[in-house]
């Protein structure tokens, strides 16, 4: 079953009516950009040199989008499939 989600003009949700998008206001790099926060936070590694060599420091950030984006975890039920849900996948 698909989700409920507002829809925009052309008929699909965006992530500007998304419940899930939220206006960064915390990190400067982010600072006033939409995220979108309806799954987790993507982790990433940057290496970071020291005396020793260098050490990876992990970070996570919640993915950056625009208003007009469509939301990834619409379905319309077009392709047959059962939605994606928790990140599970289809079963083949």
């Amino acid at each position: 079953m698909s989700q409920k989600l507002p829809l925009e003009m052309d008929g699909l949700p965006s992530c500007g009516t998304c419940n899930h998008s939220q206006i960064s206001l915390v990190d400067k790099n982010t600072a006033g950009q939409l995220l979108c926060r309806s799954r987790p936070p993507v982790p990433f590694a940057i290496p970071m040199p020291t005396r020793e060599g260098v050490s990876v420091q992990i970070l996570t950030l919640w993915p950056i989008v625009q208003k007009s984006d469509h939301c990834a975890d619409f379905d319309d039920g077009l392709d047959g499939e059962e939605p994606l849900t928790n990140g599970e996948s289809h079963d083949d």
